[in-house]
């Protein structure tokens, strides 16, 4: 095959995220007489079909993003997940294997000369695995874990053999999830791909602000002229309680759109809209359009 010399070479954009890129809830948006609501705040897979898929995908902020800029978007197949997550699944597509796959979903095969920009979503800190030994046993769990009985009295342990405070250990334990995916972004800047960062919970602004070369790639959000850091501000604090300022941006309480709404606390396509244009907007400005 050989293109003409003018034509032009459309490369991909990846969306790295948990649910909130992914778009868990953007289906009730379609009406489909299909649509089952599991209990509140909670997803279950056997409830979304193909269909309800295939309208999420049209309307959340990787399409939206792509579409402006006459690109295609490449999206974990799978709702949810952590940092350590994302950077593990989109390392492992580009360094594809035939036997490479990640929770059973098979794992995509990317070239890196083929995508154009990675945008990450950072999500909950708590989601991220740390790996530590005590007494002869090993654990490698997430923070949330800690909490459960079998794991409780092994991580005080642990920390009273570090001589660390929890306090302490907690920030240790951010700043690494938080290297981990600098790291991953500077792989991908060092192989001519195009990074950005923005972030779903507020716990990360400062670490981003603290250092240059992550705020140098920094996506805020623009509402109503009011300028947000996070996703959890854009949305509304609160907001899983309560209705908020902006109460359209959650898909709990967008009455504009349901009699009756999903009891679901993610982004609305209203939010998927302001997060696609901060996007672009920010991608043309360094562009220069």
């Amino acid at each position: 095959m050989i293109s003409k010399q003018n034509n032009k070479i459309v490369k991909g954009m990846i969306f790295a995220g948990c649910s909130f890129t992914w778009g868990q809830g953007l289906y009730y948006y379609s009406n489909l007489s299909s649509l089952r609501e599991p209990p509140p705040d909670q997803y279950n897979p056997n409830f979304v079909q193909a269909t309800h898929l295939r309208f999420a995908e049209t309307i959340r902020s990787p399409r939206l993003v792509a579409q402006h800029f006459n690109s295609f978007e490449l999206v974990h197949p799978q709702n949810g997940g952590s940092n350590e997550g994302a950077v593990n699944w989109w390392k492992n597509c580009f360094n594809f294997s035939s036997d490479n796959k990640h929770n059973h979903y098979p794992i995509y095969k990317i070239e890196k000369s083929d995508i154009s920009h990675v945008i990450f979503q950072l999500t909950q800190w708590q989601r991220d695995n740390f790996f530590f030994e005590i007494d002869g046993k090993q654990f490698n769990i997430p923070f949330h874990a800690t909490n459960q009985d079998e794991n409780r009295d092994y991580f005080i342990k642990y920390l009273e053999s570090r001589k660390i405070s929890l306090s302490t250990w907690i920030e240790e334990y951010i700043q690494t999830g938080f290297d981990n995916v600098k790291s991953f972004l500077q792989d991908c800047e060092n192989s001519g791909i195009k990074t950005y960062v923005y972030t779903w919970p507020g716990d990360y602004v400062n670490h981003i602000r603290k250092d240059s070369w992550m705020n140098d790639r920094f996506i805020t959000f623009k509402y109503k002229d009011i300028e947000y850091l996070s996703i959890e501000d854009l949305m509304g604090p609160g907001t899983m309680q309560r209705k908020v300022y902006n109460p359209e941006l959650t898909i709990k309480w967008d009455e504009d759109e349901f009699k009756e709404t999903p009891k679901d606390h993610h982004p609305s396509p209203k939010c998927h809209r302001v997060i696609a244009d901060s996007i672009i907007n920010r991608i043309k400005q360094d562009n220069n359009e």
